[in-house]
């Protein structure tokens, strides 16, 4: 399996970040409530990338929803962006909960690559 990132546009170049880094880097930061209705990805296409699903990719999603673990926090930018959990999110919305644990970087980490275009290749395939 792929090492699992984040990534983001910024400027016309995508920038990655490597989840297990991030889980790291937000060790220590305070854990806060945030309301899911805060967190714009809930409502975006973060995992299909524009191409509508087959119904084996969303119930793979929906495995990892059910596995996922409300006791780690969910991981947001500075600027509150989603970094990583969201499978969580999805998990702490359909159990009816408004919130969800968080942590929040006071400053951005430095992405771990950054490609100097949007290509559906940069977005695909993080070990480019």
């Amino acid at each position: 399996m792929r090492a699992e990132n984040h990534s983001r546009v910024v400027d016309g170049r995508r920038q990655h970040f490597w989840t297990e880094r991030l889980w790291h880097l937000s060790e220590g930061l305070p854990i806060v409530q945030v309301p899911i209705e805060d967190i714009a990805e809930f409502d975006q296409d973060c995992w299909f990338h524009g191409v509508a699903p087959t119904c084996r990719q969303v119930a793979e999603h929906a495995r990892r929803i059910q596995a996922a673990d409300l006791s780690f926090p969910v991981i947001l930018s500075a600027s509150g962006g989603l970094m990583d959990g969201g499978h969580r999110v999805a998990k702490a919305w359909l159990a009816g909960q408004a919130t969800v644990a968080a942590v929040r970087f006071p400053v951005d980490p430095e992405p771990d690559r950054v490609d100097e275009d949007d290509s559906e290749a940069a977005l695909t395939d993080p070990l480019r």
